[in-house]
């Protein structure tokens, strides 16, 4: 343990985006106890600018630089020199390539622990090479630790990239519980801000606008889900590669005035709240927080079967699971809850106490903070 009691845990991230582990890493990095840590966040400047209106924590400091890969010499060798400068104790690095580019430098400058934190499988690694995970169990190998969000994250590490399952911690996502009381005051303005008539019911799509949360088959499954609910408006919330092709989708299908994008908000919370309940037609996920944010609500989802949002959602209890890829099925689970008010609510309710059973980020950060206190203690002996 550092001498002077006080652990130097620093964040790094390296994606320009803000999504779940950009949330995961920030959060810890605010909420760590300050009697007992001292924080640090590197980050993007693009990246770091969205959190500046969310900060809080003392005894905090922050970084802006983007590292990409530790052959980025001015940058590579700005982060050594800082890491030694701070004395840092733990390097925490989040989604692969941010462990790339920090795992090797934070040996390098000598810090005691390293870890990352592996917030789902990459579906977008297709090739044969990149499938044999060579450099992530070389990452791994240099690592004290590789934290998984969920169970079926560690399973993917430990059966599909061979890691040695005792270096692999599962610490499940979390989320603020009781922070937020929704309005019909807000609500009113939200409708009025997206333009949207109070008559019209509304459920969110609620991420990036990328492959890996398949909006396009929700677009698909919009025509079957309008012949019984025609007055219905949904919101695209967040911003990514594929704005331009949904766009020209909904066009085809004469369906821009039903779907709305809002692109980057720092007011999920309140949009969630406007909405009947939320979809999430991901192909893959390793323990998504918009679920966890929606049962905090009391609302249900209908969500794909697949990966850690099956440790999310309890089938048939707290939201609708159907399979991924298959537009139909989409639109026939939508249109069950849209077109049962009773059925909602009783899902709503159920998915609020899972949610504080199981996926307290006040728990999350404890566990992670006794985590690193615990790999401290093995390095010094």
């Amino acid at each position: 343990m550092p001498k002077n009691g006080q652990i130097r845990v620093l964040q790094f991230l390296n994606e320009s985006v803000r999504a779940g582990a950009e949330e995961v890493a920030f959060e810890l990095f605010r909420r760590l106890d300050p009697h007992r840590f001292r924080s640090y966040l590197v980050a993007p400047p693009v990246l770091m600018k969205t959190f500046e209106n969310d900060w809080r924590g003392e005894n905090t400091a922050t970084l802006s630089l983007k590292l990409d890969n530790p052959w980025q010499w001015p940058e590579a060798r700005e982060f050594v020199s800082y890491l030694r400068s701070e004395k840092i104790d733990v390097v925490h690095a989040h989604m692969i390539r941010a462990s790339l580019a920090t795992v090797p430098l934070a040996r390098l400058a000598g810090v005691p622990v390293v870890l990352h934190t592996c917030h789902g499988r990459e579906a977008w690694r297709t090739s044969f090479i990149k499938r044999q995970f060579w450099i992530d169990r070389r990452i791994a190998d240099w690592s004290d630790a590789t934290i998984a969000v969920s169970e079926s994250t560690a399973n993917y590490l430990i059966a599909d990239k061979r890691f040695d399952p005792e270096k692999v911690k599962v610490i499940r996502n979390g989320r603020t519980l009781n922070g937020f009381k929704p309005s019909s005051e807000t609500d009113d303005r939200l409708r009025q801000d997206l333009g949207i008539e109070s008559r019209c019911p509304v459920i969110g799509i609620f991420g990036r606008l990328e492959p890996q949360k398949a909006h396009e088959y929700f677009v698909e499954a919009l025509p079957l889900i309008l012949e019984r609910v025609p007055d219905l408006r949904v919101v695209f919330a967040g911003d990514g590669s594929l704005r331009g092709a949904l766009t020209e989708q909904l066009k085809k299908l004469n369906l821009e005035k039903v779907v709305i994008f809002t692109g980057y908000r720092d007011d999920c919370m309140e949009l969630m709240s406007l909405c009947e309940f939320v979809v999430l037609p991901s192909l893959y996920e390793g323990m998504p927080l918009v679920p966890i944010e929606a049962a905090a609500l009391g609302k249900p989802v209908v969500a794909t079967r697949v990966d850690g949002t099956r440790e999310v959602v309890v089938e048939d209890e707290t939201g609708i699971l159907v399979p991924a890829r298959e537009p139909k099925a989409l639109a026939e689970a939508v249109l069950e809850l849209l077109l049962n008010a009773e059925k909602r609510l009783q899902m709503g309710e159920k998915a609020r106490v899972h949610a504080r059973e199981h996926f307290s980020l006040d728990q999350q950060v404890k566990v992670t903070a006794s985590y690193y206190e615990e790999l401290l203690e093995a390095r010094a002996q």
